[in-house]
C-alpha cells in the first residue's frame, strides 16, 4: 500500500471519527433540528410539509428527516457520515490531481470545521448539508467530465432546496464558468445542462406539492415568506454585524482559521500564480457564504436572543478550505508554496480547530443529562403517551423534542411560534392564534405545553391575554418547571 493510500485511509477515519461524536446519542437538541424531525415524522404519518405543519425551511431537509425517523435517527446520521466521507475522498483527490505538496490539509480542515461542536449544533443542520453539497460542487466545478454542467446545476438545485441562500457563495464560480473562453462549448449549450441539472431537483418537489394539493402552501411559506418577513432587518448596524460576525467565529475558534486563509487568499492574489481568477472567485465565495447574518438580524432581539445563532457561519466549513485549496494549488510565490511553507501554514489554521475537536470527542455530552429531555414534564407525557394531536407545545421549537420522543402530531400546523415573539405586527388581527385556539378545541387536545408564561413573551399584549385567557379557561395546570418557565396544562374535561 503506498503513501497516498495510507494517508487517505487516516483522512477518512478521521473523518468517521468526528461524526462519531454525534451518534444519536450525543447529537445535542436543537430547536431547528426538532422541526426537522417533526416534519419527518408528519411524512411518515402521511402528511404534507407546509400543507400541515408551517416552516419557511425549504423542503429537502424534511425528507432527510423521514428517512432519519425510519431508524431512530441512525439513518439520518449515516446519512451525513457518508456524505461526509464522500466530500472527504473527491477533496483529497482533487488535491492529487493538482499535484499539492499536502492534498489531505483542505479536507481536513473541512471536516474538523463542519464538525466544530461549538458552532454546528450537532449534525441535522441545513448549512452542515450545503457545506457538504459546496464541496462536491467545487469538485466538479475543478472536473472535466462530460455532464459536469448538468451536474452542477443538480447540486445547486439541492444547495438551493436545503437552504435558498447558500446558492449566493455559488455565483463567483458560475460567473467564471460562464465566461467566453472558461470552455470551449458554446455558452448558450452550458447554461442549458446548468439548468437541465436544477431542474432535475426542483421539478420532482414541485410535482409532489402539486400533487398532494400542497403548491400554494409551498410557495408562501418557503418563499414569499422568506422574502417578506424574514428578511426584516432589525436595527443593526454594518459594524454591528461585524462585531458579531468575529464574536461567532472567536466563540468556535474559526478565527484563527479565517483570518490566515483570506490573508493568504488576498496575498496570493497578487502574486504570481498560475490560476489566480480561480484564487480571487473563492477569495468572492467567502464573505457570500456567510451573507445570511447581513440579512435579518433576528438573533439580536432585546431580552430574546444575543449572538445565539453560532450555524450561520458554518458555511465557512466549505469556502475557506475551498480558499485556502486555490492557494496551494494555484500560487507561483515561493513563500506561499512547498511543503515547508504550506506545512507552517496549514499548522497555524486547524491547530485551534483540531484541539477543540479533541477537547470534544474526550468530553462528550449525552442527552440524558439535556434539560429539556429530562425535565419532569416528559417524564410524564412519556408516561401518558398521548396519541396525535393530543399534545402541543406552544413557545419553544427546543420542547418540540418531547413530541417527536412520543411521536405525536400536533393539533395545528403552527408549531414554530416564536413570530408572536419577534414581531409586535405579528398576527396583528389574531386571527392565526384563534385558529391554533380553534385547532385544540377541535381535536380536544388533552395536554399543552406552555413556554409563554413569564408576561413579556408576546410582543402583541393583546395576544399574551387571549391566549393565557384560554388557557384558563380550558386547562388546569398539571405541573410547572421555573427553570425552562414552562407549565404543563391538562383540558379540563380530560379525565
Amino acid at each position: 500500500m503506498n503513501r497516498h493510500r495510507i494517508t487517505l485511509l487516516f483522512l477518512l477515519a478521521a473523518s468517521l471519527l468526528l461524526s462519531l461524536f454525534y451518534i444519536p446519542r450525543y447529537n445535542e437538541i436543537s430547536g431547528d433540528k426538532e422541526v426537522y424531525r417533526y416534519a419527518g415524522l408528519l411524512l411518515h404519518k402521511g402528511g404534507v410539509p407546509y400543507r400541515d405543519v408551517f416552516d419557511h425551511k425549504p423542503p429537502l431537509i424534511f425528507f432527510v428527516n423521514y428517512v432519519g425517523v425510519l431508524l431512530n435517527g441512525w439513518a439520518q446520521w449515516f446519512i451525513d457520515a457518508t456524505l461526509a466521507l464522500l466530500a472527504t475522498f473527491l477533496f483529497y483527490r482533487l488535491g492529487r490531481k493538482y499535484q499539492i505538496p499536502l492534498p489531505w490539509v483542505p479536507p481536513l480542515l473541512f471536516n474538523l470545521m463542519i464538525r466544530d461542536h461549538l458552532l454546528c449544533l450537532g449534525i441535522g443542520m441545513t448549512r452542515e448539508y450545503t457545506a457538504i453539497f459546496v464541496i462536491f460542487f467545487f469538485c466538479i466545478f475543478l472536473g472535466k467530465h462530460r455532464f459536469r454542467y448538468f451536474a452542477l446545476g443538480a447540486i445547486s438545485g439541492a444547495i438551493f432546496f436545503m437552504q435558498q441562500d447558500q446558492v449566493l457563495q455559488l455565483l463567483p464560480f458560475f460567473l467564471y464558468s460562464f465566461l467566453p473562453g472558461s470552455d470551449p462549448s458554446p455558452v448558450g449549450g452550458r447554461v442549458l445542462r446548468t439548468f437541465l441539472g436544477f431542474a432535475s431537483v426542483a421539478l420532482p418537489l414541485i410535482l409532489y406539492f402539486a400533487w398532494n394539493n400542497a403548491l400554494s402552501f409551498f410557495w408562501k411559506d418557503a418563499f414569499l415568506f422568506n422574502l417578506g418577513w424574514y428578511t426584516q432587518t432589525l436595527p443593526e448596524s454594518f459594524r454591528d454585524h461585524l462585531i458579531k460576525l468575529k464574536t461567532l467565529m472567536d466563540i468556535g475558534n474559526y478565527e484563527v482559521a479565517v483570518l490566515v486563509t483570506v490573508t493568504l487568499g488576498v496575498c496570493a492574489s497578487l502574486f504570481p500564480a498560475s490560476q489566480r481568477k480561480l484564487i480571487i472567485i473563492a477569495l468572492l465565495a467567502v464573505p457570500l457564504s456567510i451573507v445570511t447574518e447581513f440579512m435579518g438580524g433576528r438573533d439580536q432581539v432585546p431580552k430574546i436572543y444575543q449572538a445565539t445563532f453560532t450555524h450561520y457561519v458554518l458555511p465557512l466549513a466549505a469556502s475557506i478550505p475551498i480558499l485556502l485549496f486555490c492557494v496551494f494549488a494555484f500560487t507561483r510565490e515561493p513563500v506561499l508554496s512547498g511543503y515547508k511553507a504550506q506545512g507552517i501554514f496549514s499548522f497555524l489554521v486547524f491547530f485551534s480547530l483540531a484541539y477543540t475537536a479533541l477537547q470534544h470527542g474526550t468530553h462528550l455530552k449525552s442527552k440524558d443529562i439535556d434539560e429539556v429531555a429530562e425535565s419532569p414534564e416528559i417524564a410524564y407525557i412519556r408516561q401518558q403517551r398521548p396519541p396525535d394531536y393530543q399534545f402541543y407545545v406552544f413557545g419553544s421549537i427546543n420542547s418540540l423534542y418531547i413530541a417527536n420522543e412520543v411521536n405525536a402530531l400536533a393539533p395545528s400546523p403552527w408549531i414554530y411560534q416564536h413570530f408572536w415573539r419577534l414581531y409586535p405586527d405579528w398576527d396583528a388581527d389574531l386571527r392565526l392564534l384563534h385558529s391554533i385556539e380553534e385547532d385544540v378545541r377541535r381535536h380536544q387536545t388533552t395536554f399543552i405545553l406552555d413556554l409563554t408564561d413569564g408576561g413579556d413573551w408576546f410582543s402583541n399584549p393583546r395576544a399574551d391575554a387571549e391566549w393565557h385567557g384560554f388557557l384558563r379557561d380550558n386547562y388546569q395546570p398539571v405541573m410547572e418547571n421555573q427553570h425552562l418557565g414552562s407549565v404543563l396544562w391538562k383540558r379540563k374535561e380530560a379525565r
